[in-house]
């Protein structure tokens, strides 16, 4: 065994990834507009840092985050920061 996965591996790893962010944000924001729930801090956090270790700015190169960034537009921080925590 080398401990070296192929690059293609790789790339269906990242984008795996992206993808659960992706879902689990909508998730997110469903619940915070159907149940008043806040969206976790922890989870935001996340996907920022996703976002900037993959340079959105190249969406040809990266479908699956800019969905993901894409998303992440559709929050209402303003909203966010002024909800009463549970």
């Amino acid at each position: 065994m080398t401990g070296r996965a192929s690059e293609a591996a790789l790339d269906a790893l990242h984008g795996l990834l992206a993808g659960a962010l992706k879902d689990e944000l909508e998730a997110a924001m469903l619940a915070s507009k159907t149940e008043n729930t806040p969206i976790n801090p922890q989870l935001l956090d996340k996907v920022m840092k996703f976002l900037a270790q993959n340079g959105v700015d190249t969406p040809q190169a990266a479908p699956r985050v800019d969905a993901l960034a894409a998303t992440l537009q559709d929050i209402d921080l303003e909203a966010e920061l002024t909800r009463p925590r549970h």
